[in-house]
């Protein structure tokens, strides 16, 4: 029996929003500053490209909200940005990414007549400044909600078929579940330290109860996995292998799709 606390789905909705925040929060204070406080000397005239000031206000907070919305959304799921120095070198790059979009834009509509070292490093300089008090904005909201994820960790109740041993494991520290005939060895994290449990139950029932839980997939007929721990996925002599912890999971080519 595996019971899932409800928790774990309001978790989910409060994160889902947090990259469209990012993008939005940008988009507007970019487009503000630029239209209503007419920062760095925008023109509010016609540009060489007959665009108004305003048009050109709303195209660089939406440049600012799709780059930011798709890279946070998109790509930085793909690099396990966990750590507080790859965390600062990933906003940094998101800086740097919108400091050439932005130019590019800014060019397209002075009809390139602006492509000079002169207008390039003024952008490189505007950009940040403008960009610093929604990214530190977003930083806060972040803190909020990971206090927010603490409060509402899911716990699994897992118990073996005839009731006698249970174990009480945290979603997030659950890592893997490796059978072995009607037994299943569960691999979780306990103040972290890796740890193993015995249990008897088939993995075929185990994969049923936790069918609700998107994270939980099956790599390989002997293992399921929370993908959500997944630190690499490499491959050894044409065979594929999940890197969870100092756990190294088989993935056969029938859930290969899955994860690669």
């Amino acid at each position: 029996m595996l019971l899932l606390n409800k928790s774990f789905y309001k978790k989910e909705k409060l994160f889902s929003f947090l990259p469209i925040s990012f993008g939005l929060i940008s988009g507007i204070a970019v487009f503000y500053v630029l239209y209503f406080f007419e920062a760095y000397g925008i023109q509010k005239g016609v540009s060489y490209s007959g665009h108004s000031h305003l048009f050109r206000s709303i195209s660089f907070g939406v440049l600012a909200f799709t780059y930011l919305f798709f890279l946070e959304s998109y790509v930085k799921p793909r690099f396990q940005v966990i750590t507080l120095s790859k965390q600062f070198y990933w906003y940094l790059s998101l800086i740097v990414i919108g400091n050439q979009l932005i130019f590019l834009l800014f060019n397209f509509f002075w009809n390139w007549q602006e492509w000079n070292i002169e207008a390039y490093l003024l952008i490189q300089k505007e950009f940040p400044l403008m960009m610093f008090f929604p990214l530190s904005f977003y930083l806060m909201i972040q803190v909020f909600f990971k206090e927010k994820e603490i409060k509402l960790s899911t716990y699994l109740f897992l118990k073996s078929d005839n009731d006698k041993d249970q174990l009480k494991v945290k979603m997030e520290d659950f890592l893997c579940a490796m059978s072995s005939g009607n037994y299943i060895t569960i691999t979780y994290k306990s103040n972290g330290i890796v740890k193993e449990h015995l249990i008897r139950k088939t993995l075929k029932k185990l994969e049923d109860e936790l069918k609700d839980y998107p994270a939980i997939k099956r790599s390989h007929r002997s293992y399921l996995v929370n993908t959500s721990n997944i630190q690499l996925v490499k491959q050894i002599k044409g065979k594929f292998y999940l890197e969870i912890l100092e756990l190294i999971v088989p993935i056969s080519k029938r859930y290969q799709k899955t994860f690669i």
